[in-house]
């Protein structure tokens, strides 16, 4: 739960939901929430936007089966990546993680990263830091800075429809980029979907019934994780000084948060 003194929070005009709060004695505080929509802050002499993302509206690169590979192929074309090299990026994902040294057809292992000019050996293991995806086979600099908002290593894996960017929900298996449209206009609409039974009528409109939903739903989430994303930008242009931004992932507990990483810029 994030806490902050009410006079520092200026809600945007695109931010009107009041968020939940309580006040403590002297002083009113609101919670901020992951939102689609940014919080307007002062701090200091600095004018900040500040971002608050749920990490389940991200891909978990740690999850990435062979039963999910085509969705994550899917979501690569969605970023403009060209296919042979989507299916590459995709296939050198799942060999870094696997525990063998047998390679996926367009994979690489062991036999690849030791022929290298500074060779190295694949993890064999789960990703530690997102930054690890650029030691991968067609993960070429220009192409992390197109994976790494999009792409996680925490939470269970399922994708939150309420912060999916439309890339990401496209990864789906078997959901079409009309039932992601509908999502996204009932998120700017309506805000978040609150349970499944909204989401299940929202996917009737689509033919989507039954155990065809129940398939689909099995890579979707409507509900909050534990890890948030918390993005500050300045605005320059109204503040004295220019100054930068900054990116942090925490991990929310009972009543506090801890800090996991800081990104700053």
């Amino acid at each position: 739960m994030l806490l902050l003194p009410e006079k520092q929070v200026k809600k945007t005009e695109d931010n009107k939901k009041k968020p939940r709060g309580k006040e403590k004695k002297g002083q009113s505080v609101r919670q901020w929430v992951p939102s689609n929509k940014p919080y307007s802050v002062l701090i200091g002499d600095r004018n900040c936007d500040v971002h608050i993302y749920d990490e389940s509206g991200k891909i978990n690169i740690n999850k990435i089966t062979d039963e999910t590979k085509q969705g994550f192929i899917k979501f690569l074309l969605a970023l403009k990546i060209e296919e042979h090299a989507a299916e590459i990026i995709t296939d050198s994902i799942l060999d870094w993680v696997d525990e063998d040294d047998l390679h996926h057809v367009n994979g690489a292992e062991k036999n690849y990263y030791s022929s290298l000019p500074e060779p190295y050996e694949p993890k064999n293991g789960a990703f530690e830091i997102i930054e690890e995806l650029t030691l991968v086979k067609g993960v070429t600099p220009q192409v992390f800075e197109l994976l790494r908002e999009h792409v996680t290593i925490y939470g269970a894996g399922k994708i939150n429809v309420n912060f999916a960017s439309k890339e990401v929900l496209l990864s789906v298996p078997d959901i079409s980029p009309e039932i992601v449209d509908a999502i996204i206009q009932y998120r700017d609409e309506n805000g978040k979907i609150e349970k499944f039974g909204d989401l299940k009528e929202l996917f009737r409109g689509y033919g989507v019934i039954g155990k065809s939903f129940q398939e689909v739903t099995k890579y979707l989430t409507v509900y909050d994780s534990s890890f948030l994303t918390i993005n500050a930008l300045s605005h320059p242009e109204k503040s004295e000084n220019s100054y930068g931004s900054y990116k942090m992932i925490v991990r929310k507990g009972s009543g506090d948060f801890t800090i996991i990483a800081v990104y700053p810029d």
